[in-house]
């Protein structure tokens, strides 16, 4: 089968020449990977990396609720289970009753009381 001097065979790939430039594919991807992004493309990258953020915390929210609420329970669990003094109830009547939080508000900061109150309950219990 005869080839014609210069052209590779039908299907083959030309051998890679040293000194060869890359191909035009390469050259145009690069190009625009340097240029800075047209205004569309650079809000859609936000809003993808705003739903990547709003995602992640969703999940650290979740998790977040999830140990607190573990911690509650671990209280709730203790308390059911030991034998009492009126004395430790009533100083641990006095901690949950002390407590100043909005929930309609949905503070971090109320959040933040809630689990000092639990850690609270949890030492007076020994735990």
């Amino acid at each position: 089968m005869a080839i014609a001097k210069g052209k590779p065979a039908a299907g083959k790939a030309a051998p890679a020449r040293p000194g060869a430039t890359a191909p035009a594919g390469n050259k145009n991807i690069a190009a625009a990977l340097a240029r800075k992004p047209s205004r569309k493309v650079a809000k859609e990258m936000l809003v993808l990396e705003l739903r990547r953020l709003r995602a992640m915390f969703t999940e650290i929210e979740e998790r977040y609720v999830a140990n607190a609420e573990g911690e509650i329970a671990a209280v709730i669990e203790a308390v059911e289970g030991k034998n009492l003094s009126v004395a430790r109830v009533q100083k641990m009547l006095e901690v949950v009753r002390a407590l100043s939080v909005k929930p309609r508000k949905g503070r971090r900061k109320d959040l933040a009381r809630i689990e000092r109150a639990a850690a609270s309950l949890r030492k007076e219990l020994g735990e």
